[in-house]
């Protein structure tokens, strides 16, 4: 009964492997009155998901996907006597859970809304800190999840986006996930957010 019933649901489902650009801010407030800090990275996800009908033209994407972030902060002063930097670099697994409303307006182009929450966990996280003076340089890498005080790992995001599918291959979508939970895991009235902006496309199976 059990196999009858994947086999009937598998039957149903449409595979998508994608790829695409995220553009990620980190949103930090040491206090509710306090003006907030923005920090922005760039990167890219890649991935797959299953789109499961429902009901009518409603359906829920589940996915499993891996994200890269990375960013660049640097300084010089004295006419490049000194220079220092820091490189940010950040692997995630996303785990979306979208449900998405569409129709078919013409013939191989279907247009659609998708909504839901994304399950986040942080994999690495590391800084890795330059300086140079005279041409003399050092490098030092930090783990930020065991380095820094109070980054946690671990989020939920709620977003949604829209995209089109053309001839029930290819899949474009653009979104943007809001983080719900507060990254900054030590309290002390500190409020840490990180939101995504993301697009990209998907090949459909």
């Amino acid at each position: 009964m059990a196999a009858a019933l994947l086999v009937a649901v598998t039957s149903f489902a449409q595979v998508q492997i994608g790829a695409g650009y995220v553009n990620s801010s980190d949103r930090t407030k040491i206090s509710n009155d306090a003006e907030v800090s923005t920090a922005a990275s760039n990167g890219v996800y890649a991935g797959l998901g299953v789109t499961l009908p429902l009901a009518g033209d409603l359906a829920v994407t589940p996915g499993v996907y891996y994200m890269f972030l990375t960013s660049h902060n640097g300084r010089s002063v004295a006419n490049g006597i000194l220079s220092a930097s820091g490189d940010l670099q950040e692997h995630y697994v996303n785990v979306p859970i979208y449900f998405n409303y569409g129709a078919e307006l013409v013939p191989n182009f279907r247009l659609f809304f998708f909504g839901g929450p994304t399950f986040s966990a942080g994999i690495i996280s590391k800084t890795v800190l330059s300086a140079s003076i005279l041409g003399f340089s050092a490098n030092t890498a930090i783990d930020n999840y065991r380095d820094v005080s109070g980054y946690g790992r671990f989020d939920v995001m709620l977003g949604g986006g829209m995209g089109v599918d053309l001839g029930k291959r290819l899949r474009l979508t653009v979104g943007y996930d809001f983080g719900m939970m507060n990254r900054y895991t030590e309290g002390n009235g500190i409020i840490r957010h990180r939101n995504q902006l993301h697009g990209g496309l998907a090949f459909l199976f």
